[in-house]
């Protein structure tokens, strides 16, 4: 079965899946806050992968403060999503990066509170980047964002403001992420 299938009805319903991939240590809390702001306007799921396998249960064990309808990936037993669901939870890297072609747009782990960011694999599975107030000024964001891959939020309240737009127009988040993956050929990711 694809991965991208188990949010087969949040699709359906024209729901959103907003993917935080690798998220270091304090990211999560800014995940949450971005997307309780994002379901004020639009209902969908929030997928959050913690950046390293120790970090899995205290992540999980934090999260469950927000009262949000929560499913570890690990423990899904059926094909799809439940509708009601508010969070996956995902627990190991295979299936972290197997989400990146499941998400309407990703914010990288290590761009919300700094950290290392890992761009290849999002922008190989085509995520549209939202570049978290963190993301450090080297060549990579500067290339992608002049070459239209990615747009920079420089606070949390701008990535909702970013993410929204994209979320209304989901042909442009695919557009950038098209960008994106051209401009990381080219160059490498250097």
């Amino acid at each position: 079965m694809e991965w991208c299938e188990r949010f087969k009805e949040f699709r359906e319903r024209q729901r959103c899946v907003v993917y935080f991939p690798n998220v270091h240590e304090g990211e999560a809390t800014e995940a949450y806050a971005i997307f309780l702001s994002l379901i004020r306007v639009r209902m969908g799921i929030m997928v959050l992968a913690p950046d390293r396998e120790e970090r899995y249960e205290p992540v999980y064990r934090d999260a469950q403060k927000y009262h949000l309808q929560t499913i570890r990936h690990s423990r899904l037993f059926t094909s799809h999503v439940p509708i009601k669901t508010r969070v996956y939870f995902v627990e190991t890297a295979a299936a972290r990066d197997a989400f990146y072609g499941c998400a309407d747009l990703c914010v990288p782990g290590g761009t919300l509170v700094g950290g290392a960011v890992d761009l290849a694999q999002p922008i190989a599975d085509g995520c549209p980047l939202i570049l978290g107030p963190k993301m450090p000024d080297n060549a990579a964001r500067r290339g992608l964002l002049a070459a239209g891959g990615a747009v920079w939020a420089q606070s949390t309240a701008e990535i909702v403001d970013l993410a929204k737009v994209w979320l209304d127009d989901p042909v442009a988040a695919k557009a950038s992420a098209r960008q994106a993956r051209m401009w990381w050929a080219q160059h490498g990711g250097d």
